[in-house]
């Protein structure tokens, strides 16, 4: 039978922590599940039920946002059963709707983040803020910027089901290779913490907004969507060479 039980939902965390999604995520994908199991009711899993668990989040008056953040992890969920035929598309969500109330960080603000970072010995720091700007890496993607990425000059990440290619700039590139010769990481990811685990979503987080009282940035503007949507106009190439 296809039915979510205690069993394959420990399977389901299980398969998370394997891929080093962050604990935050794990908590919130396994809730997510939990959510699906309570509207499915002891019942069977099937692409029916799925379709109406979709139509019933959207009529629970949530953004689109997290009625696709509960689907996202159930397509996950149906990926890991091996139930692909399962799976529902997720809406587009509103263009309105992802950028109410957020102020776009001016490129100035960005300098300032990756220089006072660099200034207060934060190198890791300044980089991935770097490199979430400047890459098309979503944070979650960070842990395939591997000292072998590097080394290809590309990282290889998978979304929706199709392996994609993500080229490293070479005005990234050699600081990159200058922060791994400064932190003797000779392979595996390049931004982990000292016992080799990705970065959590939730330090980078605290981490950036300490950063926006010593930059004198707005603290509002330490987050992840603004520095990913942040418009440049050239590379803050501030000085790894130091190093040298």
């Amino acid at each position: 039978m296809k039915s979510i039980t205690k069993n394959r939902i420990l399977d389901f965390t299980v398969s998370l922590k394997v891929q080093h999604r962050s604990a935050n995520t794990i908590t919130s994908y396994t809730a997510n599940i939990q959510k699906l199991e309570l509207f499915l009711g002891g019942a069977e899993l099937s692409k029916e039920r799925m379709l109406s668990y979709k139509e019933w989040l959207n009529g629970q008056g949530l953004k689109q946002r997290t009625v696709n953040a509960y689907l996202a992890a159930a397509n996950y969920f149906c990926d890991v059963m091996g139930w692909k035929e399962m799976k529902v598309p997720l809406d587009p969500v509103e263009q309105d709707e992802e950028s109410h109330g957020k102020k776009q960080i001016s490129s100035s603000n960005y300098k300032k983040l990756v220089f006072t970072a660099l200034q207060n010995d934060k190198a890791r720091l300044a980089m991935m803020i770097q490199v979430l700007c400047l890459m098309d890496l979503r944070f979650c993607e960070l842990e395939k910027l591997t000292v072998e990425a590097l080394g290809k000059g590309a990282v290889e990440v998978t979304r929706r089901h199709r392996c994609k290619k993500i080229e490293i700039p070479d005005r990234i590139a050699e600081d990159l290779r200058t922060y791994i010769k400064h932190e003797q990481i000779v392979s595996g990811i390049i931004f982990r913490t000292s016992k080799g685990s990705p970065i959590d979503r939730s330090n980078f987080r605290k981490d950036i907004k300490k950063l926006c009282v010593l930059a004198g940035v707005e603290e509002e503007m330490g987050s992840i969507q603004h520095v990913k949507h942040v418009v440049m106009d050239e590379y803050p190439y501030y000085g790894l060479k130091k190093w040298e």
